[in-house]
C-alpha cells in the first residue's frame, strides 16, 4: 500500500508547483521589473516613513494629542456606530480574519491566474508589515484610553495603525483587481464605492473601539494607500512586458 499523504500539505504543495512552472513561462526581465520596482517603492516608503514619525512625534506635544484627543471623542459621540458594531466591523482587519482570505485569494490566483497577480497580493499583504514596524520600532506611542477605559486598546504601539494599513493595502489591492478587470462604468462605480465604504467602515471601528488616535488612522491608511499604488505600478509593470513580449511573439 502507498503512503498516505495529508490533504493539506498535497494541496500546498501542488498549489507551489503550478506557481513555479506558471512563473518559469514568464520572462525574466518582467521578473526583474515587478520585484525592482517594488524595493524601490518599498526604500522610498521606509525613508517617508521615517520622516513622517519624526514630524509627528515632534507635534505630538502639545497640538498633535490635544487635537487627537478632541476629534477622538467627536468622532464617538457622532459617528453612527456602536461600541458593540465597532467589535463586529473591526473584524475583517483582524489576522485572524484577514490571512485566510489573503491565503485563499493567493492560492487560487497561483492555480487559475498569473502568478504575477498572486505575489503582487502577496507582496501587498506581507510587505506593508517592514514600514509599520519602521514606525513602531521609533515611537511607542501609548493608545488612548478615553473609551471604555481603554478596554479594546492593547498595549502596543499607536502610530500609524497598524490595521488601517493593512487594510488598506490588501483589500484595496483586491478592489483594484476587480475594478481593472470591469468593463462596465456601473460595476467600476459600485466596486470603487464599496471598497470607499468597506476600507472606511473597518478604519472608523477601530476609533469607535478607542483602539488608536485620528491620526493614527490618518497615517496607516495614507501608508497603505501609497504602498497600494507601488504594488499596483510593479504588477502592472511586469504584466505589461509579458503582453508586448506575446504580441512580438505572435507577430
Amino acid at each position: 500500500m502507498g503512503k498516505s499523504r495529508s490533504v493539506v500539505p498535497a494541496g500546498i504543495s501542488a498549489i507551489a508547483h503550478r506557481f513555479w512552472q506558471k512563473s518559469q513561462q514568464i520572462p525574466a526581465e518582467a521578473w526583474r521589473r515587478w520585484g525592482g520596482t517594488l524595493a524601490i517603492g518599498l526604500g522610498i516608503l521606509a525613508l517617508l516613513t521615517y520622516a513622517t514619525t519624526r514630524l509627528a512625534m515632534g507635534w505630538q506635544d502639545p497640538w498633535l494629542q490635544d487635537w487627537d484627543r478632541q476629534t477622538l471623542i467627536a468622532i464617538t459621540e457622532r459617528f453612527p456606530m456602536t461600541f458593540a458594531k465597532g467589535v463586529t466591523w473591526e473584524s475583517p482587519g483582524n489576522l485572524v480574519g484577514m490571512l485566510p482570505m489573503i491565503l485563499t485569494f493567493t492560492a487560487l490566483t497561483a492555480w487559475f491566474a498569473n502568478p504575477l497577480i498572486a505575489a503582487s497580493a502577496v507582496a501587498a499583504y506581507v510587505l506593508q508589515f517592514a514600514l509599520v514596524w519602521i514606525s513602531w520600532g521609533m515611537w511607542d506611542r501609548d493608545r488612548p484610553d478615553l473609551i471604555a477605559d481603554g478596554l479594546a486598546a492593547p498595549g502596543l504601539h499607536s502610530f500609524p495603525s497598524g490595521h488601517a494599513t493593512v487594510v488598506m493595502a490588501t483589500y484595496g489591492f483586491l478592489f483594484y483587481l476587480w475594478l481593472r478587470t470591469s468593463r462596465s462604468w456601473l460595476e467600476r462605480f459600485i466596486a470603487l464605492s464599496f471598497s470607499l465604504v468597506w476600507i472606511g467602515l473597518i478604519s472608523m471601528a477601530r476609533l469607535i473601539l478607542g483602539t488608536h488616535w485620528t491620526s493614527d488612522i490618518i497615517a496607516g491608511l495614507a501608508l497603505g494607500g501609497l504602498w497600494l499604488l507601488t504594488v499596483v505600478i510593479a504588477m502592472e509593470r511586469g504584466l505589461g512586458y509579458v503582453r508586448r513580449s506575446q504580441k512580438r511573439q505572435s507577430g
